[in-house]
């Protein structure tokens, strides 16, 4: 008698998840958006395709590298225009770009002490160049093997021009 009790509980067991996986499914289908609605053709005439896609390709893959000094101690105008003096021998004809992502790398001692330089160089370079770096992400880095004061930079500008049309999928 107890072995068909076991049994009988294991067969529930087996109806309750089997339910429990089901009640599952159809909450999950039924919480996926809709599909969107293939647009209609309009009776007018359609409009030309543009030859591009899209104005924007994205980032370059091979940044513009630049290898300058600022003093360390150096903040507000004096580190601005440190970095536009140092920006300006090692990087010239960048205006008119917009740069996407600039890595940063300081020296100066320890690695935070690096780390905060990169930073400040950063915001500098967006104070000096705001039209060219407002809006790039940058990301600070300490240089262990470079000296004080020490800035090296990867900056990767966006290119425009005509994109590959991708399919809708």
């Amino acid at each position: 008698m107890r072995q068909r009790r076991a049994s009988l509980t294991i067969l529930l067991a087996g109806w309750l998840f089997a339910d429990m996986l089901l009640a599952l499914t159809i909450v999950m289908l039924g919480a996926q958006a809709p599909p969107e609605a293939e647009a209609k053709p309009s009776a007018g005439p359609s409009p030309s395709k543009s030859p591009c896609a899209e104005q924007l390709k994205g980032v370059e893959s091979k940044p513009i590298k630049a290898k300058f000094t600022v003093s360390p101690a150096a903040g507000g105008r004096t580190l601005i225009a440190q970095v536009k003096r140092g920006l300006h021998r090692q990087a010239p004809g960048f205006s008119g770009k917009r740069a996407g992502m600039v890595l940063t790398f300081g020296g100066d001692g320890g690695s935070g002490q690096g780390v905060a330089l990169a930073s400040r160089v950063n915001r500098a370079l967006k104070e000096a160049y705001p039209s060219v770096f407002r809006s790039a992400a940058t990301r600070n880095f300490h240089d262990l093997a470079a000296p004080a004061g020490s800035v090296s930079m990867e900056i990767y500008f966006i290119s425009y021009g005509c994109a590959e049309e991708r399919p809708v999928s």
